[in-house]
């Protein structure tokens, strides 16, 4: 979430650390089975040891020689018992990771190499977090001149490239969206491409992807909706009122798993809308049940599908929208109470993880609490 209080004297930015204490009983609570590929195990050079280069001549003593087929028969060759192939086995899943990098504010899971990947509004920085471990890397980070925000990101596993919204935020000029890509590989930046090429002054908070690779990006100033290609760059896609929020516009999007539409959600006031991916129509989604966060500067912030619905982050509150159609058109809701400073929610195999990225406290340079990833726990 990243926050801009026109005619307010306010402007909101869109590992382990156990939530603060509200009080209250738990606030985390499982979301029901979330599966994923994890592919191979990681086979990193670090993740080699010694015993693993060694020679066979070290490892065990030359066999003797065979004899020959008329010396023996079938029977008479003993077969070694190897036993059944070693499984791919993902490293186990902590309840907490604390981070280092500066309010995150939006977070992914590469199932590939069982690791979450994070932003910061503190720097532009790209930081990946090992699952097993809690090891934290900072992988990227942006030198040219600029004020740099990492916002939202989302994984291309098939073609191993994490796009990520960037945003030069030299506030009031020039405040430029920028979708990255990273090769996950190298971590190495493969394209960089403003979005300015498709509308004047485009800003950038989010990034879903579609399962050819190519991404939308949602911006959170003007009631646009963009189409990236990794090549060609990005264009217009759709605009409509409904995409401006009344003080923040636009702050995260997924696209739906058949691909018929992409739902995005404004920050202030919240509202979830629908649009369709034929034929570019866009509508609200007509909620029965909460959809509102009541503290201080709250909106809906982040959002992740899962277990055929939506999760949407709001400061303090964790929201999950069921579609009542395929359509989309209508949902019910209900809501779970967190502690305060979320920003977004990351689905994994363990369920969903939620980023207490602070975005508040950014906007008003206020005191934070320590920034983490804190794994959701419940029935919501």
């Amino acid at each position: 979430m990243v926050l801009t209080c026109h005619g307010m004297a306010c402007a909101t930015a869109k590992d382990s650390v156990a939530p603060p204490d509200t009080g209250s009983e738990t606030l985390f609570v499982p979301v029901g089975d979330v599966t994923a590929d994890l592919g191979p195990a990681d086979s990193s050079p670090e993740a080699v040891g010694a015993a693993d280069l060694a020679p066979a001549s070290d490892l065990a003593p030359p066999l003797p020689d065979a004899p020959s087929p008329s010396d023996v028969g079938l029977l008479d060759v003993a077969v070694p018992d190897l036993g059944p192939p070693t499984p791919d086995v993902p490293p186990t899943f902590k309840d907490s990771y604390p981070i280092t990098a500066a309010h995150p504010e939006g977070g992914i899971y590469d199932p590939t190499t069982h690791a979450f990947y994070v932003g910061s509004l503190g720097n532009g920085s790209v930081n990946r977090i090992e699952v097993g471990s809690g090891k934290e890397t900072p992988v990227f980070l942006e030198t040219a001149p600029g004020t740099w925000w990492t916002l939202g990101m989302d994984l291309d596993d098939e073609r191993r490239r994490l796009w990520v919204c960037a945003m030069d935020d030299r506030s009031p000029k020039p405040r430029a969206g920028i979708a990255w890509v990273l090769d996950l590989n190298t971590h190495q930046r493969i394209a960089t491409h403003p979005l300015e090429s498709a509308a004047k002054d485009a800003t950038c908070t989010d990034v879903a992807l579609l399962k050819d690779g190519r991404a939308f990006v949602v911006d959170r100033e003007a009631p646009n909706l963009y189409q990236v290609d990794l090549v060609t760059g990005p264009t217009l896609f759709a605009t409509h009122p409904y995409l401006k929020g009344d003080v923040v516009g636009q702050n995260a999007a997924v696209v739906l798993p058949d691909e018929s539409a992409l739902l995005t959600i404004t920050y202030l006031a919240p509202s979830l809308v629908r649009v369709d991916l034929a034929d570019k129509s866009v509508t609200r989604v007509v909620i029965d049940g909460p959809f509102l966060d009541t503290s201080l500067l709250a909106g809906a912030d982040g959002m992740v599908y899962a277990n055929d619905s939506v999760y949407v982050v709001f400061t303090s509150k964790l929201v999950r929208v069921t579609p009542l159609d395929k359509s989309w058109s209508q949902a019910s809701s209900k809501e779970v109470d967190l502690p305060t400073g979320m920003t977004d929610a990351v689905r994994t195999p363990e369920g969903l993880y939620l980023l207490n990225g602070q975005a508040i406290q950014f906007a008003l340079k206020a005191k934070t609490d320590p920034f983490a990833l804190v794994r959701f726990t419940g029935d919501l």
